[in-house]
This record gives structure tokens, C-alpha cells and sequence, in this order.
């Protein structure tokens, strides 16, 4: 598939938008994963090479997201974009007019790849398709149909009985096989879902525990509170039913939380509350869960530790640390939290941000006193996201 992907790219061609090519499928199929390895191959690098500098090729990805609504947010995403490309600094209220003038910034430019992740509605990826024509676009959508008719589109879904059966047993003891193939019928080949029962059978394993008493026991709880019972090894569910792979990710994500130690499941929850599609500073997150749990940063940092190695989050090293939910995990974790408790743990997460920021007098006599000096806020999430926060609360 990566092959694919990586030859629709690179083929020339001299259509007026560009060459479009899409990878669309529901969430936890990889397709970001998949993207994020075709930037990384050497034929698609050294098509988009840059003159000056070969090993940084004109490579850039763009997360949209579902937050990303109406016209006014389209277009700041455009103008973003722009301004992370270019250096550009033009401001647009209209995203066909932004999204022109960005197509006529790249006309300037070399050939370059844009991808853009995680595009939801038509209203995101068409300002993107307004102009351009030396810019080739790389679309992960779970809406195909959103997509150019002249798009080469790649469907990612369920893996292959040999795809599955690797990352379900990665670094694993072996397991029987009539229980391996069980698994892969109760996860349905879904690939977010083999990873997770791959790190909850690694982590318990990894403590002593006979790997295939912890097999069954998983299969078992997939099988009680997952989509349904499989009897045939073969067979799979239906993986295109949003309400089966959310039973599904339940079971999983509550098998995985039960290991965690008291109110580790509850600071799990907690994550909730962040942006989609944002890496969120760990010093941000000690902040949190301080405030619901007493977490200093180094207890936070282990349980974010604890987190990664569940696949329950993705933790960057780089810049102090960042975290990462996956889209699907992290509507799991929006469910279980009520309305009130979001508004409380949105309340708790400013107020200790405020506690970190100096007294604010009013900036005119006519203007409302702000109480705290936002405006010194260094972390870029909160400078990104801080309305956002001061709204849900």
C-alpha cells in the first residue's frame, strides 16, 4: 500500500489542482500512520527535494481535524498554512480567497507535497484545491466522497490475516494458534485494536504472568463486552459499523486502564479535556493533574510512561515532553466524562494555569478587568487553545 501511495505522488502530471491522492478509511486504521510513512520514503523525498538543502525535501503535513468548522476557522487554517509554508502573513476572512492565495504562493515555489490529515468535510479540503499546480496533496479522510473525482484514492481498512497476525504477536511469546486466530477474528483485523491488545498482553506477560492465560482472559472480555462472539476464526465484524468498533475499543481501553494503579484511570479520563489533534506539553498535564490528583510532573511523567506503553497515548521526548491521544481514544474518553465533569476539570485546568501567571490591572478604564496576564502565557498549546479552555469552563 505504501508502494502505491508513493508511485500516485510521484507520477507527473499537469493538472491545473495538482495531483490529489487520498487514503480514506475509519479511525484506527493507520491511514496517518501510513502517510507518515510514504513522507519518509526515499523516492517520495527525493521527488520533492528541495535545491538548495536535498535532505529537507518540500514535505509538509498539516493536521485539519473535526473541530475545524465553518468559514471563518477554514480560512485561519488556510492562513496558517500559508504562514507555515511561506512565512506569509496575509489575513483572510474567506477561505476560497485564502486558499488561492496560498495556491499562488506555491506556484512561486518548488514542487512541493502538502499533506492534509484527518479532513472531515468538503468546506476543509476544497480552499486547499482552489490553485496550485506545482503542489500535490496527500488527503487521510474517513469520507471519500468528499474527495476530487479525479483523486486516486487508496482505501485503508482491515489488515490482512498476515498483517494482523505480525502486530498482534510482535514481540510476544508464541501463542497457540486457534487462540491467535481467535483474537484476530475479535478485534476484526482493526489495527488500532490489535495494538492495544498487543501492549495489554505484553505488559502483563512482561510482569510473569503465563502470556497465554492473559491471551484468553483478553479474548475473553472482547468476546463479553466487544462487538459480539465469533465463533468461526475466520469471520470477522463488521468493521464499518461505528457502534461495534466503539464496544470494541470500550472493552480494550478498560482492560488496559484496570492495570493502572489507584486513580491512574481516572487521570487517564482526564485527557479528555485536550484539543483533537494536538500534542499537549506534559508540563500542561502536570498542571491537570495536580489540581484533580495531586500529580507532581515526575509522577505525571511516569504515568504518561505507563500510558505510552499501553498504547493508550503517543509520548514525544522532544521540547520537555508532549502527548498525543488518538482521535478514537480520545472520544472514548469525552463519553465517560459528563457535561459537569468536563466543565469541572476545564475549570480546574485554568485556574491552575492562572495560579502561574502574574495580577493583570485593566488595559483601558472602560475595559473589563482581565485578572490574570494571559497574554504571558509561553506554551504554545494554550496560546492555541486557551479560549477554547476558558469556554468549556
Amino acid at each position: 500500500m505504501r508502494s502505491w501511495a508513493s508511485i500516485a505522488l510521484c507520477r507527473r502530471g499537469g493538472r491545473a489542482v495538482g495531483i490529489t491522492t487520498s487514503l480514506s478509511g475509519a479511525g484506527g486504521f493507520g491511514k496517518t500512520t501510513l502517510a507518515t510513512a510514504v513522507c519518509a520514503r526515499r523516492r517520495v523525498r527525493w521527488r520533492f527535494r528541495s535545491g538548495l538543502f536535498p535532505l529537507r525535501p518540500r514535505i509538509y503535513i498539516v493536521t485539519i481535524g473535526r473541530d475545524v468548522r465553518g468559514r471563518a476557522a477554514v480560512a485561519a487554517k488556510v492562513v496558517e498554512v500559508a504562514r507555515f509554508i511561506t512565512g506569509d502573513t496575509t489575513e483572510f476572512n474567506d477561505p476560497y480567497l485564502a486558499g488561492a492565495h496560498l495556491g499562488r504562493l506555491l506556484d512561486k515555489r518548488p514542487r512541493t507535497l502538502l499533506v492534509l490529515d484527518d479532513v472531515w468535510e468538503a468546506e476543509q479540503l476544497d480552499p486547499f484545491l482552489v490553485a496550485g499546480r506545482r503542489c500535490v496533496r496527500l488527503v487521510t479522510t474517513r469520507n471519500p466522497s468528499l474527495l476530487p473525482p479525479d483523486a486516486r484514492r487508496i482505501p485503508v481498512d482491515q489488515m490482512s490475516p498476515e498483517q494482523a497476525r505480525a502486530v498482534l504477536t510482535r514481540n510476544l511469546p508464541n501463542l497457540p494458534d486457534p487462540l491467535v486466530n481467535a483474537l484476530l477474528a475479535a478485534t476484526g483485523r482493526w489495527a488500532l485494536l490489535l495494538r492495544l491488545t498487543n501492549r495489554l498482553i505484553a505488559e502483563q506477560s512482561g510482569t510473569g504472568a503465563d502470556s497465554t492465560t492473559v491471551a484468553e482472559r483478553i479474548l475473553q472480555r472482547l468476546r463479553i463486552q466487544g462487538p459480539a462472539a465469533v465463533d468461526d476464526a475466520a469471520a470477522t465484524w463488521n468493521l464499518d459499523d461505528p457502534l461495534l468498533r466503539n464496544q470494541a475499543i470500550e472493552a480494550s481501553i478498560e482492560a488496559s486502564a484496570s492495570l493502572l494503579r489507584s486513580g491512574g484511570r481516572d487521570r487517564f479520563a482526564e485527557l479528555g479535556i485536550f484539543a483533537e489533534d494536538e500534542s499537549v506539553p506534559i508540563s500542561v498535564v502536570a498542571r491537570l493533574w495536580h489540581a484533580t490528583g495531586q500529580l507532581n510532573e515526575g509522577e505525571t511523567r511516569v504515568l504518561c510512561g505507563r500510558l505510552e506503553r499501553l498504547s493508550l497515548l503517543t509520548l514525544d521526548p522532544r521540547n520537555r515532553g508532549t502527548i498525543r491521544l488518538h482521535d478514537v481514544i480520545r472520544d472514548y474518553l469525552r463519553g465517560s466524562l459528563s457535561t459537569a465533569g468536563l466543565t469541572l476539570l476545564n475549570g480546574l485546568l485554568i485556574d491552575s494555569i492562572a495560579a502561574t501567571l502574574p495580577p493583570a490591572q485593566r488595559l483601558a478604564p472602560t475595559t473589563p478587568d482581565p485578572g490574570h496576564a494571559w497574554w504571558q502565557l509561553q506554551a504554545g498549546y494554550l496560546l492555541d487553545h486557551l479560549v477554547e479552555h476558558l469556554l468549556a469552563a
